[in-house]
């Protein structure tokens, strides 16, 4: 089938499976009957930090723009009193190997509470330095001082949200950072000397052609970032962009494949539809699909075993507020009041969608010991994908072909369950 028969290849962007958007109210049930998942996989912590200075045109997340400095330390006031009591309940010998500090935008915060989130970490949950640290940024918040402070407490990757070196395209996006901004302040990151540096392009921009992108990608790769994530525009209901009657441009699917073209040109190579690594090609990952995470705060999913769960899912400020009241005023973090509980068909399901779309494809070998049996026999469109030549059934793994990786967007979405779509439906327009 060739992509002029798709009506639209930009279905769902399936970074996480079940989105949250499926999540339901959760009846007695309390994380200390799942802290010992910790136990069985790679652990990752994560602070959600959702304030922003403002809220960009296309931005679907849990984030609110303009608060106070007096709310935003009674909010780190609650991630402690989270963080302590999660602590109580963690098996012995439990540890971390990685942390992000995601958002919203965590560099909106001073620098005192900046250290007293890295200060959170360490006293308790024992995060140790050495491993990896993941924050993420925006130009206007990216300090020389903050930078030193990133440093000091031993980030390894700092990620910096760009969207497009074409001030008319910035406008477009409701973006309010400016060019001259964005390269002083590439020139302060590489001079911190990061391990790694990613910078965040967008492509499907009213307005935007091929030779627009091209110039934004040839300026971000001028500063030699270790990673670039290169992202279709989503215009999703309760966003600036939507409410403008703004929709998606015709031209997507052309720009992501002149995108991927360019920087394939410029030594970097695309290991998902939207992550391209400069330089040589990663080690392989067994998997990528069970891997627990612990998110503190509020609007970040936390993931125990078969358990997810976060905070109800908002976009709309006055409901974002209402959550962040809600959470500032909880008394006991370890009772979970909204999530999913993943039956084992949707563990697989999760399993595959992570492991296509963002790892290196699925071993037959893994998939066996997980679950008995073949992928494709398990899911038939596997095959099908394969003799449209969206898939790759080898003999020890199977993985998407280059074209079924730029079609993610649309492949992804059908292996989501029709409970967890027709979840997200009843919900969809609600947030």
């Amino acid at each position: 089938m060739s992509i002029s028969e798709f009506k639209n290849p930009y279905v769902q962007y399936m970074y996480s499976y079940p989105h949250k958007t499926a999540y339901r109210a959760l009846d007695g049930v309390s994380i200390e009957n799942y802290m010992h998942f910790l136990c069985e996989e790679k652990n990752s912590l994560y602070f959600h930090i959702p304030f922003c200075q403002y809220k960009c045109g296309y931005c679907n997340l849990f984030s609110l723009a303009g608060q106070p400095e007096k709310k935003i330390e009674q909010y780190i006031d609650a991630v402690e009193r989270q963080a302590e009591q999660w602590s109580e309940l963690l098996p012995s010998g439990v540890e971390f190997a990685d942390m992000t500090l995601g958002g919203g935008t965590p560099l909106l915060l001073s620098e005192k509470l900046l250290r007293r989130v890295f200060r959170i970490a360490r006293d308790y949950f024992g995060f140790r330095r050495g491993r990896a640290i993941v924050v993420e940024t925006s130009p206007n918040q990216t300090t020389p001082e903050k930078l030193a402070l990133l440093k000091e407490e031993g980030v390894t990757r700092l990620s910096m949200g760009v969207q497009s070196f074409q001030p008319d395209e910035l406008k477009s996006l409701y973006r309010f950072h400016e060019v001259t901004t964005v390269r002083r302040v590439l020139e302060d990151i590489r001079k911190a000397d990061f391990d790694c540096v990613n910078l965040d392009l967008i492509y499907g921009i009213s307005g935007q052609t091929k030779e627009s992108l091209e110039d934004s990608l040839k300026k971000a790769v001028s500063y030699q970032p270790d990673e670039l994530f290169v992202y279709p525009l989503y215009i999703k209901p309760d966003t600036y962009l939507y409410r403008n009657h703004v929709r998606n441009a015709d031209n997507t699917y052309a720009l992501q494949l002149h995108a991927r073209e360019a920087l394939r040109r410029a030594g970097y190579r695309a290991h998902s539809m939207r992550r391209y690594v400069r330089g040589a090609e990663e080690p392989a990952d067994v998997s990528c699909g069970f891997d627990n995470t612990l998110a503190l705060g509020c609007g970040g999913r936390s993931y125990l075993g078969n358990l997810h769960f976060c905070t109800p899912y908002a976009v709309a400020q006055e409901m974002c507020g209402a959550i962040l009241k809600d959470y500032i005023g909880t008394k006991d973090y370890r009772t979970l009041t909204n999530g999913f509980l993943l039956s084992p068909e949707e563990q697989k399901r999760r399993y595959l969608i992570r492991q296509l779309l963002y790892g290196k494809g699925i071993l037959r070998t893994d998939y066996r010991e997980r679950f008995g049996g073949e992928p494709e026999q398990d899911f038939p469109a596997l095959a099908e994908w394969a003799q449209e030549g969206y898939a790759v059934l080898g003999g020890e793994s199977v993985s998407l072909s280059e074209e079924g990786i730029a079609l993610s967007d649309y492949l992804g979405p059908k292996l989501i369950s029709e409970d967890v779509r027709k979840r997200m439906q009843d919900l969809e327009g609600k947030a």
